[in-house]
């Protein structure tokens, strides 16, 4: 039974105890004794003084005779545990009965010291209650301060702007602000819940990442160059497109993974710089997915009649003015009539609306009905020698999905020539 003195000393000063005892002479001495070690000691000389002072604070240590008057110990003891029931107690007793060694167990009371007290031995418990309460205190203390630091990491994380989430086992186990604004979570509990494969996310798309499970996506973003580590998101008919980063943590099977908002520049490369339409390349791309798994995909094209007459007339900026006025009544036409239908930018004066499942008829009835007359352009450019009536061109039209893509542009350009 070794003992580190030192050690009981700094264990004991951060502890309290209770001692109570009837005998006022043991009282004294063994207060003398704890006096040494504890720097917080409270006397009381029954059970029923004990208890209530046990109701006034809090104590690490409750140390207490059994045979006393008014309150017994085993009667305090029974008190104290329905207050707190983990209350460390340890027994001193002149008595070694059955009885009540059987009631303490059954309290949950497992210290015992018989008097005439063995120093050592005594001194041995404390020690050994002493540093269990203290080892228990740094670990409350080291998992707060690990709460704490996990909340701060958190808010440090949440103010990021860059969408961050975290996989552990093929789980996502965190998830900053920004990421659950990607998705159009309210929070990580909601991601969890409603969508624990976040690859679902994520539109189908040629030279981005299309994954189902978090397992796959891990693995298509390890073997992936740093180009085609993209995703995309449609939100409220809007197209947003993410760099993805991977980068494999140091515990095992885990990861991090960051989104970049890079919309601006898909829309740099994919859409026309004025009528903000997706141009020709992202159409193709767009039939290229749209194409899989049915045999025809309906496609309204359209375009302003006469149209190339408005550069040779009034300029090439004033034709660009027209042509971005064009553009945005055929998409009003789109989003009311098709609004999850898809409208892009073919080449000058083209446009494309596709579907693969809506009965494209009545929108493609109202923008043959389309008309811009010099009127429409008056109060926008200032202008009043602008004299002109364009009428629409549109047919509909059925690709033959079986064809290659190049076919089909072929025929594209086709059925826009004809028009012509």
């Amino acid at each position: 039974m070794d003992i580190n003195i030192v050690k009981l000393k700094k264990y004991a000063s951060k502890c309290s105890v209770l001692y109570v005892e009837d005998d006022e002479i043991i009282r004294t001495q063994t207060a003398s004794f704890l006096g040494r070690f504890f720097t917080d000691v409270v006397l009381a000389e029954d059970g029923v003084i004990g208890l209530a002072k046990y109701k006034e604070r809090k104590f690490d240590v409750v140390i207490t005779d059994i045979n006393m008057p008014n309150m017994n110990g085993i009667e305090m003891i029974e008190a104290i545990k329905e207050i707190l029931y983990t209350q460390i107690i340890l027994v001193t007793s002149a008595h070694n009965d059955s009885e009540y060694l059987m009631k303490l167990i059954n309290l949950d009371v497992s210290r015992f010291v018989l008097k005439p007290f063995n120093n050592k031995q005594f001194l041995y418990v404390l020690y050994k209650i002493a540093e269990e309460l203290t080892f228990e205190n740094e670990r409350k203390e080291l998992q707060e301060e690990v709460v704490s630091l996990s909340k701060n990491a958190q808010i440090i994380v949440d103010e990021i702007k860059i969408g961050i989430i975290t996989i552990k086992d093929n789980e996502v186990n965190m998830a900053n602000r920004a990421f659950l604004d990607i998705g159009g979570f309210d929070s990580y509990d909601t991601l969890k819940l409603e969508m624990p494969e976040i690859g679902v996310l994520f539109e189908e798309a040629s030279h981005c990442v299309n994954a189902t499970s978090n397992k796959d996506l891990i693995e298509q973003l390890e073997q992936l160059g740093d180009d085609e580590k993209k995703v995309r998101i449609i939100k409220d008919t809007k197209t947003y497109e993410y760099q993805v980063t991977s980068t494999k943590l140091e515990e095992e099977n885990s990861y991090i993974l960051t989104f970049s908002d890079i919309t601006a520049i898909h829309n740099a490369l994919y859409n026309d710089e004025h009528t903000k339409l997706p141009i020709r390349k992202f159409v193709l791309e767009k039939i290229e997915l749209l194409k899989q798994g049915v045999s025809e995909l309906g496609v309204i094209i359209v375009r302003a009649k006469n149209f190339e007459n408005i550069a040779k007339w009034y300029g090439k900026a004033e034709a660009t003015a027209v042509e971005v006025e064009f553009s945005t009544i055929v998409k009003a036409v789109k989003n009311e009539q098709l609004p999850n239908a898809f409208i892009g930018y073919f080449a000058e004066n083209q446009i494309v609306i596709i579907s693969d499942k809506y009965d494209m008829s009545e929108t493609y009835k109202i923008l043959k009905g389309i008309d811009i007359s010099t009127e429409t352009l008056f109060t926008k450019h200032d202008r009043t020698d602008l004299r002109f009536h364009l009428s629409t061109q549109a047919e509909f039209l059925k690709l033959d999905t079986s064809k290659e893509l190049n076919a089909l542009e072929v025929d594209l350009i086709n059925a826009f020539d004809f028009m012509q």
